[in-house]
């Protein structure tokens, strides 16, 4: 007799071809005359992760195999993004590249939208360019020529296999992009200098 446990509740998962459980995601496949029993699971989530054991019981008794499942969920990113913003000068060029990491294969597809909107790449604008290159990771850049205000926004990647990758683009004049970049420089060393403020506040009402 060949049963499945799930380890980490203890759960019988199967006996024989019999399932014991309300997830219908688990199945066994076997074929008469053959010696494998096979556990699937189907559209595996990240619960799904830990140890399963095969027991075979029999006349000699009870042997246990036991196989560890590690569920690996794919990650989007684009690069440069970490404060979620990045700005470009009117008439220069907008690069951005998504990175698909951890994922087992390939996406099957990588989809880039500016507002929601997919981005359509025989526009009569023209100038905008995807380049998928698929492996461990995968990577994808968008490039867009001659930028102009029209073409801020949020940009996403988004591929088959991963959440979403946002980054949102600001197009302006040189100066623009300067004078935004001071302003939050500033605004970091007030609230800065704020904080350090406050210490010696809070220290004086301790005493």
């Amino acid at each position: 007799q060949i049963s499945w446990v799930r380890r980490r509740d203890w759960h019988i998962l199967s006996s024989g071809m019999f399932t014991y459980t309300n997830d219908e995601r688990f199945q066994i496949l076997h074929s008469e005359g053959s010696d494998d029993w096979t556990l699937q699971i189907k559209y595996v989530q990240k619960r799904d992760n830990g140890t399963y054991e095969c027991q075979v019981s029999g006349s000699a008794g009870l042997i246990s195999h036991f196989v560890n499942l590690q569920i690996v969920i794919p990650e989007a990113h684009i690069q440069g993004s970490g404060s979620g913003e990045h700005h470009v000068d009117k008439g220069s060029i907008i690069n951005l590249v998504c990175i698909i990491d951890k994922s087992p294969t390939p996406p099957q597809y990588v989809f880039w939208y500016h507002n929601n909107n997919m981005i359509n790449y025989d526009t009569n604008r023209g100038g905008i360019n995807v380049e998928t290159l698929p492996g461990h990771p995968t990577q994808s850049r968008l490039t867009i020529t001659d930028t102009h205000e029209a073409d801020s926004g949020n940009y996403t990647c988004s591929a088959s296999n991963t959440e979403p990758a946002f980054v949102y683009v600001y197009v302006s004049e040189g100066d623009n992009v300067d004078a935004i970049l001071m302003r939050k420089s500033c605004a970091m060393c007030v609230a800065s200098q704020l904080i350090l403020l406050l210490i010696p506040s809070i220290a004086a009402a301790m005493r």
